[in-house]
């Protein structure tokens, strides 16, 4: 094999790697239940209607309206403070947005933002537009993410430990 095709293939074999990462988020979890842990908000026509979302690991301030097919949601995401008691900085937050139907099963899953800084108190502000897929009866929201904390390992060197936390629909 020569080199160029030995290039030729390594080049293939990154971008059919790079392809299979990029499945539209909108078809993750499509089907699955929520979890009883995920506050369900029932929608309501016209807005806007504000309110808050929060459990364990997150808030999210938000507010919507929805006219005719289209749905506008605009808020804030944000870890609750525990975090920054605890652990030195974020390696990934990512906050979804799920369109349920009457049975909590999830119709349609959007990204509505993701943490560009490792700053534990990052703000993620968002407002976005969708089209309502047919029988939603509700919202809810999730998240997965990572933060990093450091110790002071046995022989005096500073270790690094990482923690994963998650909420989202996963059951089937």
């Amino acid at each position: 094999m020569t080199a160029r095709l030995k290039m030729t293939c390594l080049g293939l074999f990154f971008l059919l790697i790079l392809g299979t990462g990029c499945v539209p988020t909108s078809k993750h979890f499509v089907g699955n239940t929520t979890s009883p842990a995920q506050p369900i908000i029932a929608l309501q026509s016209g807005g806007p209607h504000a309110d808050s979302w929060e459990n364990f690991d997150v808030r999210i301030d938000y507010q919507y309206k929805q006219d005719g097919g289209i749905f506008e949601i605009s808020g804030v995401a944000a870890l609750t403070p525990r975090y920054e008691m605890l652990y030195a900085r974020l390696r990934d937050l990512r906050v979804y947005l799920f369109f349920l139907d009457k049975e909590s099963r999830v119709l349609q899953s959007e990204m509505l933002d993701r943490s560009l800084t490792v700053q534990l108190d990052e703000r993620l502000q968002f407002t976005r537009f969708y089209k309502v897929p047919p029988g939603t009866a509700s919202i809810t929201f999730g998240y997965d993410g990572v933060v990093r904390g450091e110790n002071e390992g046995r022989a005096g060197m500073m270790m690094e430990n990482t923690t994963s936390f998650y909420l989202l629909p996963l059951g089937k």
